[in-house]
């Protein structure tokens, strides 16, 4: 059995439970281009009732299937509470089912609340994110034990690169986009983030927070 077909049978018996009212195909595969060597399928299901979201995982003759399930109540709270793989999965997803014609409306509101932007952090709060980096620096500072200092490079580097998000109150990608977004964004930046990776100095990560926080007093 090829994968497309596969697929068209998941969406079949997902389409014959009552309680499923919308599908979209989200992530790498959301453009359905079988040509290709698809191995993996994400989908957003809704549901006409349910309180809470439920993730379900399985393989069927190789192709990973990752379904997310939502009510259509469930939809709209996790847009107003602005989250963001929820909020792409919406704007960039496929729609391929959508027994009440609810869709649209979902999506228009998606767009709406991400062109708002993320939610803004105080200034106590950017505060406090430069404060706790700097506490961890200080920590890979005094330390002799190279696997402890090359952990804590790695959380340093990313709570940095996720701040320049936050303190330039845009979107925070997920963990695996950072890098590819920090290079769009600010390739100065990338560039200090890249040479951490060759010598693991402290002292790059402490000219990392001051060009981050530059504007934070």
């Amino acid at each position: 059995m090829n994968i497309k077909q596969i697929y068209e049978d998941v969406v079949l018996e997902l389409k014959k439970d009552q309680n499923n009212i919308a599908i979209i195909v989200v992530g790498s595969s959301a453009d359905l281009n079988f040509d290709q060597n698809i191995n993996d399928i994400d989908l957003f299901v809704i549901t006409e009732y349910g309180d809470k979201q439920i993730r379900k995982r399985y393989n069927v003759q190789n192709v990973e299937f990752d379904i997310n399930y939502f009510s259509e109540k469930l939809t709209y709270d996790f847009i107003k509470k602005n989250e963001l793989f929820f909020i792409e999965g919406i704007i960039r997803g496929n729609n391929i089912y959508d027994k009440k014609n609810i869709l649209d409306g979902i999506k228009k509101y998606a767009e709406s609340e991400y062109k708002k932007g993320p939610l803004k952090y105080s200034l106590s709060e950017i505060k406090e994110l430069k404060l706790n980096i700097i506490d961890n620096i200080k920590r890979i500072e005094n330390s002799k034990d190279l696997t402890y200092v090359h952990f804590m490079s790695n959380l340093c580097l990313r709570d940095i690169l996720k701040s320049y998000f936050i303190v330039n109150n845009k979107w925070v990608p997920k963990d695996k986009k950072l890098f590819q977004k920090i290079k769009e964004k600010d390739y100065n930046l990338y560039s200090l983030s890249q040479n951490l990776y060759i010598s693991y100095d402290f002292n790059i990560l402490n000219a990392m927070v001051e060009y981050v926080f530059k504007n934070i007093k």
